[in-house]
């Protein structure tokens, strides 16, 4: 099996990755599971199907890709490829039974579904299959194998091992024919993203905290890392103490912003409890997945312990998450325990929304909002020199007492800014 890194390209410039010619990010089962569930939570029923279209969409315009730069027209062929590209981004395993007039799919190992069971187990008694990012995986290669006018091969999950108490020992998907044209929004590639003009720097917007060899060195290295990660039979990729996988930044962003907008329209009231939930998605990933890199015992083979300092730990922070495709972030000001301003000139989700949208006078940097919150948990609150910082219940345990920093979102390119910045300021102690 191909690790998924290797068939990862950066972006430079603008700190991001592509897989193919579509827009891709690292992010792990935290993340994935919390998003997901937001989606659940502010659509009820509607967002399966909002989660299902996204992944359809943004599996459509990969798979395609490849399978035109390979020149692959067979449908056998066609499904193979889809199976082997689902495996080596770390999403599980599929296994096809499949004709032009439907079939099953059986998965092992997928990403939400396995994730939900290993982290809740017995906790939660969820009764709703929760594989919509493998549903509209599934359909997607399956309506490229069979191509009709008539209408898709759609996807629905009839078992799933995240229901009930008696887990099933695998997923299943059913598909059917359905006897409508698919619908198909922009998609975010990565010749699109290059079109994107970054303004040019200004002396306000220089980092003045950041030590720039030991953050390339910590994008290098962990690039390294990923390249060499290990996908399992079952196409799991586990590394720094968290399930990883590649996903589409336009599955990510039409399943935020479909959401986002749906409740802005219908309920207004709730738009800040939902950004706060998609940014709080942002934050436990962001903690999990870099406190884990550090945490690690690769990652300290090579770097030895923790820097205590907090702006050596931020500077390699910084290069982390460059190396994870969430933007070329850069610390414009930072205050140890008061303050943090994170700015990049292009992130993962402005490229989309850019794309998709256009511009707005709206906060929409969650994400963004996110990896900020987290970086001043994990400079200011996290005892590296524990046997287990990032351990299962470390990041919950941190909020027992209640939050302890704001963040802001001050500048966006979507409201004609230079660049993208949120500012992390400390609570007052009560």
């Amino acid at each position: 099996m191909t690790p998924f890194g290797l068939l990862v390209r950066p972006l430079a410039p603008q700190g991001l990755l592509s897989l193919g010619d579509q827009l891709v990010v690292h992010a792990c089962h935290h993340h994935a599971l919390f998003l997901d569930q937001t989606v659940s939570d502010a659509l009820g029923g509607e967002g399966w199907a909002v989660r299902r279209q996204a992944a359809f969409e943004s599996a459509h315009a990969l798979i395609a890709s490849f399978c035109s730069d390979f020149g692959v027209t067979d449908p056998v062929e066609r499904l193979d490829l889809a199976t082997e590209l689902f495996t080596a981004m770390g999403h599980g395993r599929l296994t096809f039974d499949l004709t032009a007039e439907g079939g099953a799919v059986h998965g092992h190992g997928l990403h939400h579904g396995a994730s939900f069971v290993e982290k809740y187990g017995a906790l939660i008694k969820n009764r709703r299959p929760v594989d919509a990012f493998t549903a509209g995986f599934i359909s997607a290669a399956a309506s490229l194998a069979y191509p009709s006018d008539w209408g898709t091969l759609e996807a629905d999950e009839t078992t799933c091992v995240a229901q009930l108490a008696a887990r099933p020992p695998e997923c299943i998907f059913t598909l059917t024919r359905r006897p409508e044209r698919p619908r198909f929004g922009a998609v975010v590639t990565r010749a699109l993203v290059e079109q994107i003009p970054l303004a040019p720097g200004d002396d306000a917007d220089r980092p003045r905290h950041t030590l720039r060899p030991a953050a390339d060195r910590a994008v290098t290295d962990l690039a390294r890392l990923l390249h060499g990660a290990p996908v399992d039979h079952d196409g799991v990729t586990r590394v720094f103490g968290v399930r990883l996988a590649l996903v589409p930044v336009s599955y990510l962003g039409q399943i935020t912003y479909d959401t986002v907008h749906l409740i802005e329209k219908r309920s207004p009231e709730l738009f800040p409890l939902v950004g706060a939930l998609v940014r709080e998605a942002a934050q436990t990933g962001a903690f999990h997945l870099l406190g884990g890199v550090l945490a690690s015992a690769a990652w300290k083979a090579e770097h030895g312990p923790v820097s205590t300092d907090p702006e050596a730990r931020l500077d390699t922070l910084i290069g982390l998450t460059r190396a994870l495709g969430w933007g070329a972030f850069q610390v414009t000001e930072f205050a140890p325990g008061e303050a943090l301003v994170l700015a990049a000139k292009a992130t993962h989700e402005s490229a989309y929304y850019a794309v998709r949208h256009g511009n707005t006078v709206r906060n929409r940097l969650f994400f963004q909002q996110g990896v900020a919150l987290a970086l001043m948990q994990i400079l200011h609150r996290v005892d590296f020199t524990a046997e287990e910082p990032i351990a299962k219940g470390a990041y919950d345990a941190l909020f027992k007492s209640g939050q302890r920093f704001h963040v802001d979102e001050t500048r966006s390119p979507l409201r004609g800014d230079r660049v993208c910045e949120v500012v992390v300021t400390a609570l007052a102690e009560r």
